[in-house]
Parts: C-alpha cells; sequence; structure tokens
C-alpha cells in the first residue's frame, strides 16, 4: 500500500507531532510512504519515509512573484536529528507566528492562497509516486485543508483525516468578533474537506463521538503510544512526582496537591518532586517548597524513566477552569501511554467531562480525584493502601498493551487505511 501523508511537520524524532507520525508508520516500509510537509526543517530520519516534498513559509510567499517553489528529497538513510536554534528575525516571526490569534491566521492563510504551489516539479512527485490513500495530518490553518482537498481531487484517491488536538469545538479566538469571523471561514475548509474523507481518526473516544456528529463520519481512537520499558515492580520506591508540561493553568493543581501532600505527611512524604522545561515565572511563583513542590527543572527523556522507575506515584492533573476545560477536553496526554506502561500507581487529579480523566477513571487505571474538596482525602487512601495501588497499576499495564503499545497503532493505521483503499468502511 502506497501512502502520501500529508502534514505541517516533517517526519521526525525531534518533535512531537513528528514522533507521533513515526508511532504510526512504523511497521511501513520507508517505500510506501512519501510526504509532502512545509516545516523549514529537512528530512533526516528514513526509517519510515525516503520520499519527501517540501515548501515552506518563506517558498510560499516567493512564489506569489516567482513560479518555481518547493525542494524534493530522496533519503537513502537515516542521518542524526538536532534541534537547530533560529534567531533574529526569523525567530521574531516564528515567535508572532505562535501567538495563533486572528489576524496571523488572516495573513498566513491569505499568503498561501495568493501562493503557486503547484508547480510542475511537485506534480511530477505526486504523479510519479500515485498513492493508494492520501493520510492527512490536520492542523488549524485553513490553506492546509485546501491543498489537501485539491491533491485529493487531483488523484481521486481516499482520504483519511487524522485529528491529534482540537480545532474545530474549540475557537482559542472565541471572544473577539474577527476571531469568530476567522473560525467560521476555517471552518468551511475544513467541510469541504470532510466531505471527502473515508473515516476521521481521532486521539480519544470522547473527540471520536463529538466528531461523529459533527461531520458524520466514520470515526476511530489512535491512542498515544509508548516505548515499553524494562522496570521492576520491586523496585524499592518513595516519593511522588510530577512530570511534564505546566501548561494550561496546570500549575495551579500541582501546588494544590503539594500543599495536601505536605498536611498530609504520609509515608513520610511531604512534598511533590517536579520535573518541567516551565520557565514562566508567574507560572512557577506557586511551586515552592514552602507549598509541598520541589521543583527541579527540566531533566532528560532517559532521567525522567529512571526517576518514575523511583517513585510511589506519579501525577497527571488538568485545571478545573472552564476556558481550560474547553481547551483540554479532547486530549490524552502524551506522557499517560508511558505511564500506562511502565509507570508506578497514577494518581489524576482533574474535572470529570476531560477525555483524560475520564479515560483513566473508565478503566480504573488511575487513582481518581474529580473534586477539590476530595484531595486530601483521597491521596491519603491511595498513599496508606499498597494493595489498592498495586490493583491500579495492574489495570493500568492491561489498559497500556491494549491500547498504548507502540506494536498496536501501525496496526490499526493498516488497517483502516486498507479499509479506506476497499471502500469497506
Amino acid at each position: 500500500m502506497k501512502v502520501l501523508l500529508i502534514s505541517h511537520n516533517v517526519i521526525s524524532e525531534t518533535n512531537n507531532m513528528g514522533k507521533t507520525m513515526l508511532s504510526y508508520f512504523q511497521a511501513f516500509a520507508p517505500e510506501e510512504i512519501a510526504e509532502f510537509y512545509i516545516q523549514e526543517k529537512e528530512p533526516k530520519n528514513a526509517s519510515v519515509c525516503n520520499s519527501f516534498y517540501r515548501i515552506t513559509d518563506r517558498d510560499a510567499l516567493k512564489s506569489v512573484f516567482w513560479k518555481k517553489v518547493g525542494t524534493s528529497f530522496h533519503l537513502t538513510k537515516s542521518w542524526p536529528e538536532s534541534v537547530a536554534p533560529t534567531i533574529g528575525a526569523v525567530e521574531t516571526i516564528r515567535q508572532y507566528g505562535r501567538k495563533r490569534n486572528a489576524p496571523v491566521y488572516i495573513m498566513r492563510n491569505a499568503v498561501w492562497s495568493l501562493a503557486h504551489w503547484k508547480s510542475k516539479e511537485m506534480l511530477f512527485w505526486l504523479h510519479d509516486f500515485n498513492p493508494d490513500v492520501i493520510f492527512f495530518m490536520s492542523g488549524d490553518y485553513s490553506f492546509m485543508y485546501k491543498i489537501t482537498l485539491e491533491i485529493q481531487e487531483m488523484l481521486q484517491k481516499p482520504l483519511v483525516v487524522c485529528c491529534v488536538d482540537d480545532y474545530y469545538l474549540y475557537n482559542r479566538n472565541e471572544g473577539s468578533a474577527l476571531g469568530r469571523l476567522q473560525h467560521r471561514s476555517f471552518m468551511k475548509s475544513v467541510n469541504r474537506l470532510m466531505d471527502k474523507a473515508s473515516c476521521i481518526l481521532t486521539i480519544s473516544d470522547s473527540m471520536g463521538d463529538a466528531y461523529h456528529k459533527l461531520f458524520n463520519k466514520p470515526c476511530f481512537t489512535l491512542h498515544t503510544s509508548a516505548k515499553r520499558r524494562s522496570c521492576s515492580d520491586k523496585t524499592e520506591r518513595s516519593g511522588i512526582a510530577y512530570f511534564g508540561n505546566l501548561g494550561f493553568r496546570r500549575f495551579e493543581q500541582v501546588a494544590e496537591i503539594g500543599k495536601a501532600v505536605k498536611r498530609l505527611n504520609v509515608n513520610n512524604i511531604h512534598e511533590i518532586d517536579v520535573y518541567s522545561g516551565e520557565k514562566n515565572p508567574d507560572n512557577l511563583m506557586g511551586l515552592t517548597r514552602e507549598n509541598g513542590v520541589h521543583f527541579h527543572g527540566e531533566i532528560s527523556s532517559a532521567d525522567v524513566a529512571a526517576r518514575m522507575d523511583k517513585c510511589l506515584a506519579i501525577i497527571h492533573t488538568e485545571s478545573f477552569r472552564p476556558e481550560f476545560m474547553n481547551m483540554t477536553r479532547y486530549s490524552v496526554s502524551t506522557k499517560i501511554a508511558d505511564s500506562l506502561l511502565n509507570g508506578p500507581c497514577l494518581i489524576a487529579y482533574g474535572p470529570e467531562g476531560i477525555a483524560s480523566i475520564d479515560y483513566l477513571k473508565k478503566n480504573k487505571a488511575a487513582y481518581v480525584i474529580t473534586r477539590p474538596e476530595d484531595l486530601e482525602n483521597g491521596l491519603r487512601e491511595v498513599l496508606t493502601n499498597e494493595e489498592l495501588r498495586a490493583e491500579i497499576v495492574e489495570n493500568a499495564r492491561v489498559l497500556g498493551s491494549k491500547n498504548h503499545d507502540e506494536s498496536v497503532n501501525p496496526q490499526k493505521v493498516r488497517k483502516w487505511l486498507q479499509m479506506a483503499v476497499d471502500g469497506t468502511f
């Protein structure tokens, strides 16, 4: 089966989306995949794909005046990947673009609407590869939907859309008239593309249910995956830790947990260890030893694994604030997959109605606390009950093996792509 992958990011081991695509297609042969992408980065990883075509924002802007645009790459082997620092004007533009406000969306979409991206070289690359199916990694810019739709109509091949974040039901710029106008325009492009889709792959069951109602298309859940590590359940464990992103006001819940742990002082645990690359001083203000939090900063993935293996429990949390609940409603943190497969007892603290919290509660794969008033009693129960923690870890391993082991997703992706090719949905 030959798959044309269309994405903002290139397949890679150095960014989250690149790693996600690697996990989806790692069981495919490199000659089965070709990728069209728009990121500045050159491809380095040939493990699942060796044919690439890149058109960057810079190329798009140049093509308004000069017709030749884009670069093709054919890799014969993988090369070491690195994160190149960006400086000066390029970094300034990049940081401005990350704001994701309505003017940024409008300006970038406008550039691409004027771009001559369908060069002879690009069309030759597409027809030479001649895919059996198109796999689109969705995003929040309408121009990528328009490009994907044009390619689909040109090739007349089935289309599968993959959604790892909610850009449709949640509008981050809902508070402004221009933001609402921009989102309506975006959704017109989305709906035109979804009309052509054979199916939609989503990151959680709740997202799949919502998108099935929204687009009237078959939806399937493609959970985040992780590598299974060799770790001993007999390791002497102590302490509680939080690893990863403190955004979406998660730092507030971390501080709450720290204060509760300090008050309880159960099993000689009087604080939680926090490992995060967070740099914003406003977000770090409450993460102090006085509040039962020992903030260590960022550590390597190898150190995360080593420290996780020594913990009695680790924490996942989501904000109780309505505006942040809307942002994370359908998301499932990537660290949950690793925790289920390899971690100690997971303590989840957050509101019901959030995909990650509901998923863990439904499968009894974490000790779940869904109300602030239950936090202290809940922590006391889970930290003093070794049998309960062991039961939770056992459930987590079963769930991890079923949905999150790295061998699972490629099998599912191939099955659903073949169904799209065969028209058997």
